[in-house]
């Protein structure tokens, strides 16, 4: 996954700022007609927090670098605003029913489009398809991940336009993984301009892509901005932007200011922090987009302690813990309760899972049986051992300090005492080998967030094989029945019985809590009243349909 967005909560402190005029928060298009005096027509101007250290995701590590790819790369499908693929480069979604993926789930076949140009002129074919894979596979490279490319074992190029893949074995998530919007969107590479490279980590194509999309690079000035401008020979038609500029605001404050100025048209993924602010900018609508993302207080059931090895004092901490009060007095109700790993909107989503209402009396009774019972400063305390847990989270991170403030509150008023502690972003998502606060262990209670793709698989985070460094269960959760569903979800192509087996997992995370969901995301975007089409996708990127913007 992308590492600054999957895995980061830090926010920028809320701004004060006050307008008069007043807008709605929407899940619609940003549009309507109104034709402002500041819009450029034809020229979207954006702006994010982050600056790329790449335009290439297949060597780069942030969650930018995929979503500008979607302005001048291309993928095998697309994800729209509708949670359904959209065919790009290849013409058809591979299935058992029209015989694009074998019975045994080993073979894939994908057809590919024709009549498609590069940036140059030449054209795609499946000579790119073969080399990018290649790319990704090659340990020389610079590659984020290789899940889903490391199980094929060859590809056969059955004609220009058509490629039949082999796999190791049966991967349900394959389809959604490779060349598609996954955790790691990579777009395809033209072969005739890499493939002479023995590495592509430092080549100019980085910071002058020529892809296959609806446009083309013009212009990156570092610190400043990147242009890009229509692509005519785009194979769905020239787009109707004449030019998108990206512009790299590090400061939330400055994007805000701009916005009131009307120097920017578009603010995607915007800090829910600051919706009072956003809210009050005449000329702009707020958009908001349910997205396969959830803020979380990890549970680490190998603490030093013990004590979150107990199932009876995880529940508890989830009962006591009042998240629709989190998700008022932080994210100002833009976010919504959740209680799996999976969104509603997702088709492996189990609405019968154990739900945790706020009931202090039924955490304190939880305690009680537990036996921890509470001493003369209102703590709990069983064996001579306090009940006590840590809370931790990255420095600087506004929602990080909030929530902490509000659960030492509901945890002390069921006799639970917490302490804080923060660290570096780069400490507290390092790796296992860079000591990273989360992948050693060093945590009771953590709170950061997961994004996941357009796929359901979360077998990385749960089963019992996963523990950091080999994946990502930091919270040392084993469960057999689970780790046997999971088996079932990855290998099976049967949506069935793929929703059956996510169905049994939500279920056993619900009864054991090895995490307390604290909400599902909403992304905001701020938008100059007078961009139509801009139709944010819930999963992977924003940036799903830039063929289609028009301001």
């Amino acid at each position: 996954m992308k590492a600054p967005i999957v895995r980061s909560l830090a926010c920028a402190v809320a701004a004060s700022l006050l307008f008069s005029a007043c807008t709605k928060v929407g899940t619609q298009s940003a549009g309507g007609g109104g034709g402002n005096p500041w819009t450029h027509h034809g020229v979207l101007r954006m702006a994010n927090l982050s600056e790329p250290d790449t335009l290439n995701p297949i060597v780069g590590n942030q969650q930018i670098d995929s979503d500008l790819a979607q302005l001048w790369g291309g993928y095998f499908f697309n994800w729209s605003d509708q949670n359904e693929y959209v065919p790009e480069l290849a013409t058809e979604v591979p299935t058992l029913a029209n015989k694009g993926i074998s019975q045994d789930g080993k073979t894939i076949v994908y057809h590919l489009r024709k009549g498609v140009l590069w940036h140059d002129d030449q054209p795609f074919t499946a000579d790119d398809v073969i080399f990018t894979f290649h790319a990704v596979m090659n340990k020389n490279n610079n590659v984020p991940s290789t899940v889903g490319y490391e199980l094929v074992t060859s590809i056969d190029k059955l004609d220009p336009y058509t490629i039949r893949v082999h796999l190791k074995n049966a991967y349900a998530p394959f389809v959604a993984s490779f060349f598609n919007q996954s955790g790691n969107p990579y777009p395809i590479l033209p072969a005739h301009l890499l493939a002479r490279y023995p590495n592509i980590n430092r080549v100019d194509f980085n910071s002058q892509p020529i892809g296959t999309g609806p446009f083309k690079m013009e212009r990156w000035a570092r610190g400043s901005k990147i242009t890009f401008v229509a692509n005519p020979k785009y194979w769905r038609g020239p787009p109707k932007l004449q030019r998108v500029e990206y512009n790299p605001v590090p400061n939330e404050n400055t994007i805000i200011a701009q916005l009131q100025s009307h120097d920017i048209d578009l603010e995607y993924n915007a800090s829910t922090t600051n919706y009072p602010s956003y809210s009050k900018i005449p000329g702009t609508v707020v958009v908001k987009t349910p997205f396969t993302q959830y803020g979380q207080l990890g549970l680490n059931l190998a603490n030093e302690s013990g004590i979150l090895a107990d199932v009876s004092v995880r529940k508890a901490l989830w009962y006591a813990l009042d998240t629709r009060e989190l998700i008022g007095k932080i994210t100002h109700d833009i976010n919504v309760p959740g209680y799996t790993d999976q969104p509603e909107f997702l088709w492996a989503y189990n609405p019968n899972a154990t739900h945790y209402p706020f009931d202090p009396a039924k955490a304190k009774s939880l305690l009680d049986a537990a036996g921890w019972k509470l001493g003369p400063d209102g703590i709990r305390v069983k064996n001579g051992v306090k009940l006590h847990v840590t809370f931790a989270t990255s420095s600087g991170s506004a929602t990080g300090t909030a929530v902490a403030v509000v659960a030492q509150r509901a945890w002390h008023d069921v006799g639970i005492d917490m302490g804080v502690k923060t660290y570096p972003t780069s400490l507290f998502f390092a790796s296992y080998g860079a000591h990273g606060i989360l992948q050693t262990g060093k945590f009771d209670v953590g709170f950061y967030s997961w994004l996941n793709g357009t796929d359901p698989d979360d077998s990385t985070l749960w089963m019992c094989d996963q523990f950091p460094p080999h994946g990502q269960n930091v919270y040392h959760f084993c469960d057999k029945a689970l780790d046997a569903a999971e088996r079932i979800a990855v290998s099976s192509n049967d949506r069935a019985e793929r929703k059956a087996a996510y169905d049994k997992i939500q279920e056993i995370l619900a009864d054991q809590v090895p995490t307390i969901i604290t909400w599902y995301n909403s992304r905001l975007a701020v938008a100059n009243t007078d961009l139509k089409n801009y139709r944010p996708a819930h999963a992977v990127t924003s940036f799903w349909n830039p063929y289609e913007w028009e301001i």
